[in-house]
């Protein structure tokens, strides 16, 4: 041995017992952020994926510039693509139609669908030249077309334009929704159209350049010296806000407080690392000081002890660094394999058996920095142990006694207890930081949640997958239709409504206008959930009864009196129940009044639904759709919201695995960061208690004295960790929830009261271990160990 630091491996085989747990920290550490971040990295991905399916593979739209400029975007070094873009009839209510069909004309040319929407085109290929054309799937499904049939595409001007099929583009959940058809044809056949549009007006002026860069690691300085070039303002120039988003190259203001907030959660979780090990290093070397002392007898420097001390810690990344990344990506393999096999058609992007280098390198990165941060303070410790200590057998007695244990109001075993979670400051504001923070680390993490109601609100119980709409807004929808489409398999549940728009109205003496809605059974079944006040029963049972939905004005409330003028009657119905939701978003200025159907009808004189909205069971096949939309389509628009559905269900699922998959994991580093501060504290005092009880203490006061001491350091972390939680809370919740949506801050006391409650139970797994050893060693033992 020619050094100090040649000590480290040898006192590492003899010391192995006690560096166990300060291992198992720090592979626990390096895998719960190598498991974060790598999970968060294949969501990345996957909504990646996603996104650039659904809206497309790009990364600004710039539109109004002509198309010489265009052609020097496209030439740009930074540019890997630049594809045109036009659309005609995009509200499908213009008289743009096949076969009877409102449908969307768009015109762009091969790199659109090569490159910017590369996923679209289901079989066939984009035009090559003005008389063909591609159209969506369900055009080809409705009419039964074939690669090589012509469609005749009806202009609102009467004119008529053929085309001969080239290919299918897939089904977009717009076109769906509008039971619109899509026709693509190539650019500049679409601008030859001006003459038909109806308004002789050019086309050529309205066409959007969707732009895709080579290289997104700096998306918004390319973009900034692409506006400074072409003299672009910020309205000729948009963002894929989703895309950019989910690549951290966004700069919408959301994006950036969102961005701020995985900041601050970063920060957080590194600072639980930090504490964990810290606190496991301090209560290893407290069971070390006489080594350390004997090393001063023997000539070394308080700087070689510190040097010593952090090359042991560092020995023993060497192996918790490697395993707890390989864990980490092992982990990350089966939860993507899980939810792939799972659900496919949500999870199906998310990539298998891939390596997240961002995962792999945050985790040895948090390693490193957690162990040398966290042996900065245990080292300092130690060097400051002296040598007349350590020879005297007194090592372990640090901190000199100020004043003796406080007996006036505990038994003495309880006031030892708390005595010696006091006696050393530094050991006590680790434990009680490493308590707090992951209080902290909960409390912050929670506000996602709510983020994530807020942004990705899920489909309520009565949201249809298909629905038969009057094309006019009228009752005009044969009400024996309910009848016979519940007799279809597929159908797993069938409802009707009945409108009456705009009807003139009094409502305290204020006149303004309603909109009268029926419901039947089973939608008053799903309002129960979000009655505020009042009674549906009211509503079901008596006639001129109704209820209103919750608006900001409080226009409408329990009780009033609604004076509608109907077919030149007076109408009076009594507002009996007050909603907080209905599936009605966009009623203008319009107040909205529910009723029974008896009511309706009484009131109307009408029989049959303005829309009948369909929940299809998961058996249902696209040709169980067609037939449905072939026998009761006809005359009426047909709405198809399954892929809405879908893509709003996989986003929510996704968001709502992986948030509440962190949660579980912040509860996870808080058992195991209590159970292991509280095995190591209790270790550090073996020969104390052995002390104890060879003065006649028995094992169950030295148990009341752990658990004493165990719950010093719990009831003061949780109190510093509260306080400091709902501030970091508070600040969070400002950040994305009241400055998007306006709600007002609330203590969050469920959220607390979960992590108080795994604090508590951690304390009572963590006090388990340590005193049944106790109970079971001998008093020489406990004298003896080391």
């Amino acid at each position: 041995m020619k050094r100090y630091l040649d000590l480290v491996p040898i006192s590492a085989k003899i010391h192995k017992k006690q560096s166990r747990m300060s291992i198992f920290c720090i592979v626990l550490a390096v895998f719960l952020m190598t498991t974060i971040f790598g999970m968060a990295d294949m969501f990345i991905r996957s909504q990646v994926i996603k996104t650039q399916t659904e809206t497309g593979n790009w990364h600004i739209g710039v539109q109004n510039i002509t198309d010489e400029d265009a052609a020097i975007i496209a030439a740009r070094p930074d540019v890997e693509a630049l594809a045109p873009y036009d659309v005609l009839n995009y509200n499908s209510n213009q008289g743009y139609t096949v076969n009877g069909t409102e449908t969307l004309i768009c015109g762009g040319n091969e790199i659109l669908f090569t490159k910017i929407f590369s996923n679209m085109i289901a079989t066939g290929s984009f035009p090559q030249s003005s008389d063909e054309a591609m159209v969506t799937e369900n055009a080809k499904d409705m009419l039964n077309l074939s690669i090589g049939d012509h469609i005749v595409v009806d202009m609102p001007n009467g004119t008529e334009h053929t085309f001969s099929i080239s290919g299918f583009v897939k089904n977009t959940a717009n076109l769906m929704s509008s039971d619109s058809y899509g026709v693509f044809i190539t650019t500049e056949k679409f601008r030859s159209l001006s003459a038909d549009t109806g308004n002789g007006e050019s086309l050529g002026s309205s066409t959007v350049f969707y732009v895709q860069f080579s290289d997104t690691g700096n998306v918004q300085s390319e973009i900034l010296d692409l506006k400074s070039q072409f003299g672009l303002s910020n309205e000729q120039v948009f963002e894929n806000t989703k895309l950019l988003g989910l690549l951290g190259q966004s700069s919408n203001s959301f994006m950036m407080q969102v961005y701020a907030a995985a900041g601050v959660l970063f920060v957080l979780v590194l600072f639980a690392g930090i504490m964990m090990i810290a606190s496991s290093l301090n209560s290893n070397v407290a069971q070390r000081t006489e080594f350390f002392g004997l090393m001063r007898c023997i000539g070394a420097t308080p700087k070689q002890v510190m040097r010593l001390v952090r090359k042991e810690a560092l020995s023993w990344c060497r192996f918790a660094i490697p395993v707890g990344v390989l864990s980490g990506v092992v982990v990350i393999w089966i939860l993507c394999f899980v939810l792939r096999f799972l659900s496919p058609e949500y999870f199906g992007a998310m990539p298998a058996f891939s390596i997240s280098i961002p995962s792999i390198l945050a985790g040895i990165i948090v390693g490193l920095l957690t162990v040398l941060l966290a042996a900065r303070s245990p080292a300092k410790r130690a060097s400051k142990v002296s040598p007349l200590a350590a020879v005297s057998g007194n090592a372990n007695a640090l901190q000199p006694v100020r004043k003796a244990a406080n007996t006036k109001w505990l038994k003495v075993d309880a006031s030892l207890g708390i005595h010696h979670a006091k006696s050393s400051r530094k050991n006590y504001v680790l434990m009680v930081a490493s308590f707090g923070l992951s209080i902290v680390l909960f409390l912050s993490f929670s506000v996602t949640i709510t983020f994530m109601n807020h942004t990705l609100t899920p489909l309520y119980p009565w949201a249809p997958d298909i629905s038969i709409v009057s094309p006019d807004n009228t009752c005009s929808v044969d009400k024996t239709f309910v009848d016979e489409l519940k007799e279809n398999p597929v159908v797993d549940a069938v409802y009707g409504r009945m409108f009456a728009y705009d009807v003139p109205a009094t409502v305290n003496g204020v006149e303004k206008t309603v909109v009268l809605i029926s419901y039947e059974q089973q939608q008053f079944e799903w309002a129960a959930d979000y009655l505020q006040s009042g009674s549906l029963e009211a509503v079901q049972n008596e006639l001129n009864t109704g209820l209103t939905v919750f608006d900001s004005q409080g226009s409408m409330q329990v009780g009033d009196k609604v004076t509608m003028e109907i077919d030149g009657r007076s109408v009076e119905i009594e507002i009996a129940g007050l909603l907080s939701a209905n599936p009605f978003n966009s009623a203008g200025d319009s107040a909205i009044i529910i009723c029974s159907e008896d009511t309706f009808r009484q009131i109307t004189g009408e029989e049959n639904y303005t829309i009948i909205d369909m929940q299809l069971s998961t058996s249902a096949t696209d040709d169980d759709v067609n037939a449905i939309h072939r026998t009761y389509g006809a005359g009426f628009n047909f709405v198809d919201k399954r892929m809405d559905n879908s893509s709003t269900l996989g986003v929510y699922y996704c968001v709502w695995l992986f948030l509440y998959g962190f949660l579980a994991l912040i509860a996870l580093i808080t058992i195991f960061n209590v159970i292991n501060s509280i095995a190591l504290s209790v270790a550090a005092r073996t020969k104390q208690y052995g002390a104890f009880r060879a003065i006649g203490l028995s094992t169950h006061q030295l148990s009341r004295m752990v658990i004493a001491e165990a719950a010093t350091y719990a009831v003061s972390g949780c109190i510093i960790g509260t306080l400091l939680g709902l501030i970091c809370h508070k600040l969070l919740f400002s950040l994305l929830i009241s400055s998007n949506w306006g709600e007002a801050w609330t203590i969050p006391f469920v959220e607390l009261g979960i992590i108080l409650l795994i604090v508590v139970l951690s304390v009572i797994l963590a006090v388990y271990g340590p005193i049944k050893r106790i109970r079971k060693m001998s008093i020489v033992d406990t004298i003896s160990a080391q």
